[in-house]
């Protein structure tokens, strides 16, 4: 981020520390209907408009290095194989064979020059088209050309390869274009996955998602981990275009829980030396930027009251031991933080479904959450949603230009 964006933000970060009252002229937030979170309804409609028809975060690009490389996208409902060809060209393509829908690769992530079924042995090429069937003459008016893998739309941007099972979604170019400032200054493209964490969950997706579009909780819940670490009451937020947030807090003596004498890239810019930069990313990913690195946290359905939590550990390519050392440790330290927030999910989930509160109250530090769920429903379309479970769509004039 340039000179000035650091300017603004340590401005408005003065601004909230000196704040007494409810901001004037910040709109009141409507309660958030609880069925939004346990009632089939609202979990069928997230499937076919929202898993279907928005962008979701499959891999990083320094995942697939070479021809052949692969990684599978298995999360909502899904199986994605997503692959670089010989022509350095990603392209993502269902798992799924096309003679009798058995998966083509059942490892999450390899190197494969040729998809071939484990089950009949049909095989395609890296670009999806079918080449090989054995005892073809058993088969009457067998046009391989019509017989191909299923592709499945895929884009890169800054590193980050996302799908679309939607052929016509906008591109993720503009999808993703409110978050191209926030980013300046950042070399995302050269981040590497130290280590990767899946975490089944007793809650539902968005309200694990909420944990960490607020901050309102970590002096409570991570007193000890990484309350020390921030200047909680300077917390400033950003509500972005298509969903998406920014989040800014000052770091206490220019600390994180990433602290380590470890080199970091030089094109690293100040802001994110001065402060803690967060960019929840619609619908369901979040990351703080570091200059040593981050937890890239996305969350996944897993049925109304389920959930999982996918926690990358990203940082910079190192073949020195001190590197992998502090990534192991840095494991354990992201793993005993999530412990503290999942001790709590099991016990607000049933809470949400007890019927005690059929809705739940949001306040001005919360906005970010509330701007999430308006997205939601303008994702699903307002007229798609049971009236009893819609949230009123308020704060669009507040979103940054």
């Amino acid at each position: 981020m340039q000179d000035q964006a650091l300017s603004v933000i340590h401005k408005t970060m003065d601004e909230q520390l000196g704040r007494k009252h409810y901001p004037d002229g910040f709109p009141t937030l409507p309660e958030v209907p609880t069925g939004r979170y346990f009632d089939p309804r609202f979990e069928a409609l997230e499937k076919e408009h929202l898993w279907k028809k928005t962008w979701l975060l499959a891999c990083l690009a320094t995942e697939l290095p070479k021809p052949g490389s692969y990684r599978l996208f298995e999360q909502a409902g899904q199986s994605v194989i997503v692959s670089r060809g010989k022509d350095g060209e990603i392209r993502a393509f269902h798992n799924t064979c096309r003679h009798r829908a058995s998966a083509l690769l059942l490892e999450p992530q390899g190197k494969a020059m040729r998809f071939v079924c484990p089950y009949h042995a049909w095989g395609y090429s890296l670009e999806g088209k079918l080449v090989s069937v054995p005892d073809a003459h058993d088969f009457a008016c067998l046009d391989k050309s019509e017989r191909g893998l299923l592709p499945v739309r895929v884009e890169t941007w800054r590193g980050l390869v996302f799908i679309n099972l939607d052929d016509n979604a906008e591109p993720l170019a503009d999808f993703m274009a409110p978050l191209a400032s926030q980013t300046e200054g950042y070399p995302l493209e050269k981040l590497v996955v130290k280590d990767r964490i899946f975490v089944p969950m007793e809650t539902n997706w968005k309200t694990a998602y909420h944990n960490f579009l607020e901050i309102y909780h970590v002096s409570t819940v991570h007193a000890k981990s990484i309350a020390p670490f921030l200047d909680s009451s300077s917390f400033v937020v950003a509500l972005l275009a298509n969903g998406h947030s920014r989040f800014a807090t000052r770091k206490r003596k220019g600390d994180t829980i990433f602290k380590t004498d470890l080199t970091i890239p030089e094109d690293t810019g100040e802001i994110f030396r001065q402060c803690t930069v967060a960019l929840p990313t619609f619908p369901n990913t979040f990351f703080a930027l570091d200059p040593i690195g981050f937890t890239m946290q996305s969350f996944w359905p897993a049925g109304p009251g389920k959930s999982v939590m996918e926690a990358r550990l990203l940082g910079w390519e190192s073949d020195l031991p001190q590197d992998r050392d502090y990534w192991t440790k840095m494991r354990t330290m992201v793993e005993d933080i999530l412990a503290e927030d999942l001790e709590l999910f099991g016990s607000i989930q049933r809470g949400l479904e007890s019927g005690l509160m059929p809705k739940v109250l949001m306040g001005y530090q919360e906005r970010a959450l509330y701007w999430f769920e308006e997205e939601v429903d303008r994702r699903i379309g307002v007229d798609r949603i049971p009236e009893d479970m819609r949230v009123a769509q308020v704060l669009g004039d507040q979103v940054s230009r």
